[in-house]
């Protein structure tokens, strides 16, 4: 019996382990040099390391957009990006389900109360954890 429990405990880590491959091709949008910045903030890791800045921006026409710049995290099974209203991911909006790492921009929607929702999150929707964080201020 003992050794089928350990081929269970085997096959479940080799399943995480390569189940937390990163997704490599997402689109993202290049950074553009026409925006205004609102917030930033540093990313500061949670339970993982998470590095870089974020600014909440908009361009002209009152579009925001969150500005990733120089962000690096650890690959993760299922990584989210939201705005929330503090680390617990009370009242939060999922900006993307694709976190890369990179100097990029995103989408972010205008019916999204940024005065409210101002820390970005990346977190693991799987399993539910925190990897980091940025106040935006």
């Amino acid at each position: 019996m003992k050794k089928y429990t350990h081929f269970a405990v085997i096959a479940l880590l080799m399943t995480l382990l390569f189940a937390c491959k990163k997704e490599e091709t997402v689109v993202t949008t290049p950074v553009s040099n026409s925006l205004t910045a609102i917030y930033q903030g540093s990313f500061t890791a949670a339970s993982h390391p998470t590095t870089g800045t974020v600014t909440l921006s908009k361009d002209a026409a009152g579009k925001k957009y969150l500005v990733f710049t120089g962000f690096k995290t650890d690959a993760g099974p299922d990584l989210r990006v939201y705005l929330a209203e503090d680390l617990k991911a009370t009242n939060f909006v999922e900006i993307t389900n694709k976190v890369v790492d990179g100097t990029y921009q995103l989408d972010v929607a205008a019916t999204i109360d940024t005065d409210k929702k101002r820390k970005v999150l990346i977190w693991c929707k799987q399993f539910s954890v925190l990897f980091g964080s940025a106040d935006l201020k």
